[in-house]
């Protein structure tokens, strides 16, 4: 899940694209979805442009699958197998932010690349959730 306006999604941006250029099959895919009720599609078309997302950005106007997975912050990833209907992981996506605004200076924890390196090894995933650091979603109150 990820906002526009977040800075620590902007930060991820980069990588995202890396992890997807690498990961990307034609049995695993990424999408990046905006749940906060400021998200629009023109938001979302800029924040593509800026950082030059080459994976699909949907709007979850309705938060139907942040919901479901009890997402709450972004960027906060969801690994999920949609042929067994299993979540694999939900967390962040790395241990590079310590604390909100703090920055680590040397990343020691990579746990979605982990996941994504096991997955494609068709290894079991070992990576455990660990709870992401980042701004909190505001969902539409309809």
């Amino acid at each position: 899940m990820l906002g526009e306006d977040c800075k620590i999604c902007q930060y991820y941006a980069p990588l995202m694209n890396e992890l997807s250029e690498t990961y990307t099959s034609d049995s695993l895919a990424f999408i990046g979805l905006f749940p906060n009720r400021y998200s629009t599609e023109q938001g979302i078309a800029d924040f593509q442009s800026k950082h030059g997302i080459t994976f699909e950005l949907k709007r979850e106007f309705y938060g139907t699958k942040t919901k479901a997975f009890g997402v709450t912050i972004t960027p906060e990833v969801v690994v999920y197998d949609e042929v067994s209907e299993r979540l694999i992981y939900k967390g962040r996506i790395d241990n590079s932010y310590h604390k909100l605004g703090q920055r680590r200076r040397v990343v020691t924890s990579s746990e979605l690349e982990t996941v994504l390196t096991q997955l494609v090894a068709r290894e079991q995933v070992s990576v455990d959730s660990v709870p992401p650091i980042g701004c909190y979603i505001t969902f539409n109150k309809l």
